[in-house]
Formats: structure tokens, sequence, C-alpha cells
């Protein structure tokens, strides 16, 4: 049979004996090795889903956070369009109560200016020479009975 060569557990067989045998405590060792490896795996996919929770959490929190600010930058320029379509209608008046006013000016100025022309006098007919006015009233006429 094969002989065994020096106690290190070593053998430079040609392949075809028996190798030199295990220490007992190794397939213990070779267990506990893997369910360490097995436990720690396990935790860390505990820690890794853990992790992407506490991440989606905080990526809710920051849209929740943007969708506010965007909701108060949204309501903050719906109020300035409210004011500056308020003051639009109220400058459109103005404008329309100033054309009213200028179109009442240009006519009180027209009638200022036809009140301030001298009136022309009407044209006169050269006066015929009047005839020699008699001195005393003439007496009337006599009454016939």
């Amino acid at each position: 049979m094969a002989s065994r060569s020096n106690g290190s557990g070593l053998g430079s067989g040609s392949g075809s004996g028996p190798q030199a045998q295990l220490p007992d405590w190794l397939p213990w060792l070779q267990a506990g090795l893997t369910a360490m490896l097995a436990v720690l795996f396990l935790v860390m996919v505990g820690k890794l889903r853990q992790q992407s929770s506490q991440l989606r959490g905080l990526q809710e929190r920051v849209q929740g956070l943007e969708n506010s600010r965007a909701l108060e930058r949204t309501t903050a320029l719906e109020e300035q369009l409210r004011s500056t379509a308020t003051r639009l209608q109220a400058l459109e008046r103005s404008n329309v109560q100033l054309e009213g006013l200028s179109s009442d000016n240009a006519r009180l100025r027209r009638e200022l200016q036809q009140l301030r022309r001298p009136v022309a006098p009407a044209p006169v007919a050269p006066a015929e020479p009047e005839a020699e006015a008699p001195s005393a009233p003439t007496p009337p006429p006599p009454v016939r009975p």
C-alpha cells in the first residue's frame, strides 16, 4: 500500500493515491466560516434594504419640499398676475376717461375760440341819401265822415 511521506499532511502522490487526512476540526471551521459569510451576507442585504428605504424616504421628502416651493412660487406668480391685471384694467379705465376728457377739452376749446372771435358785422348796403326831413311833423290824414 501507499506510504506516507512526512507528517506535514501534504503528499507528493501521483494523484491516484489517497491524500493525507485532514484534521477533524477543519469541516467545523469550514461550516463556521460558511455560516458567518451567510450571516454577513444577510446583514449586508438588510442594511442595503434599510439604506434603500431611507434613501427613498429622503427622496420623497426632497420632492415634497420642491413641490411645496414650486407651489409657493406659483401662488406668488398668480398673485402678481392678478395684481397686474387689476392695475391694467384700472389703467384702461383711466385711459378711456382721459380720452373722453380730451375730447371734451377739445370741444370746449373750439367753443371758446368761436366765442372769442369778433362777430363780423353784417354787410351794410350803401346808405341812400335821405330826403330832407320836414321840420314839422306831418299832420294825420283827415278823417272822413
